[in-house]
């Protein structure tokens, strides 16, 4: 069988080397993209595939993003819909730079892009959609309910794997942040800084209106990947992207049309223009995407409402302020009257 040839520098099958505590065992290559390779391997002493992916790293500064998708794998690698991480390691290597080995989960069904290329003739039905969706979302809510916040920020189809016909995992979290709240960029130089980070960690087609036009001065929050969510339902319902053919400036008046064919069901379609809304604000948080994905499922939600414990919780904190507020005050009178 005439098998094709080995990209430069890739690992030939039956490489053996150490990720951390395990002996890992390279049974063949599979991709290559950007500065990585991804292999298929298995680790000694245990049974089924794992996936290695290596990552050239040119320098100091792309060793801190590497670092930081490591980190937030190990942080976020043992929900259900999220891809297992397993170890990593770092070496500088001789000529300069670092070598990063990272092993992680094997999806065997591939990619949610190749099951759409597949399928072209006979698309997704709504209920396969809203089960990729739903797992997507909870993988999400995940993050979202993280202290501080983590922001995925480079949600897309492309992103989605396949571990069996009804789970779906989220991948690649070179793009993942901190959600910094409120904050909004002042200076030109901060606005710059912002504008770059946009530039290099996301994609334009998923971009939101505020990650579009930083000078509006809008802060980038969990709701930039509520937007991601909306244009990767849509993606997922008409194999394309709302703002495919008009460009940025759609992108920034939300100014997008939901075809007509093929037929989804009325509230799927408002769904998504529920989340692809300009206003930030209005448009739904992960609870409220869950929820309502949850509701056209027929199943019961599977997470808490969060920012309603947490409303309870800070109005219970300003009740116990006002009594002890009262409470004093009352001592402070019958101190004054003795």
């Amino acid at each position: 069988m005439h098998t094709a040839p080995l990209p430069s520098g890739a690992m030939p099958n039956g490489t053996r080397l150490q990720v951390g505590k395990y002996q890992v065992i390279i049974h063949n290559f599979i991709a290559e993209g950007g500065f990585a390779h991804v292999y298929l391997a298995r680790i000694e002493g245990k049974s089924g595939y794992v996936v290695l992916k290596r990552i050239a790293v040119p320098d100091a500064e792309r060793l801190k993003t590497v670092e930081k998708e490591i980190a937030f794998m190990r942080r976020l690698g043992d929900h259900k819909y999220i891809v297992r991480y397993y170890e990593s390691r770092v070496d500088p290597l001789p000529i300069g730079g670092f070598e990063a080995l990272i092993l992680m989960e094997y999806c065997p069904g591939g990619g949610v892009i190749d099951l759409m290329n597949r399928r072209l003739q006979q698309r997704l039905t709504e209920p396969e959609i809203l089960k990729i969706f739903s797992n997507v979302c909870e993988a999400l809510a995940y993050m979202h309910y993280c202290q501080p916040p983590v922001l995925h920020r480079d949600l897309k189809v492309e992103n989605i794997l396949i571990l069996s016909q009804d789970q779906y995992k989220l991948c690649d979290f070179g793009s993942a942040a901190l959600s910094k709240g409120s904050y909004i960029p002042t200076t030109l130089q901060e606005i710059q800084k912002v504008e770059d980070d946009v530039q290099r960690h996301t994609t334009l087609q998923y971009r939101a209106p505020e990650m579009i036009d930083i000078y509006q001065k809008k802060p980038i929050t969990e709701k930039a990947d509520i937007w991601a969510l909306g244009v990767l339902l849509y993606k997922l319902c008409y194999y394309t992207t709302p703002f495919e053919e008009q460009g940025q400036l759609a992108i920034l008046n939300a100014h997008y049309s939901i075809p007509s064919t093929p037929y989804f069901s009325e509230n799927l379609r408002r769904l998504i223009m529920s989340m692809l809304q300009e206003d930030q604000q209005k448009r739904p948080n992960i609870y409220q995407v869950v929820k309502t994905v949850s509701d056209l499922m027929h199943v019961e939600c599977p997470i808490r409402n969060v920012s309603r414990v947490q409303k309870v919780k800070k109005k219970k904190r300003q009740m116990a302020n006002m009594i002890s507020i009262d409470l004093s005050r009352c001592l402070c009178k019958s101190h004054l009257q003795s």
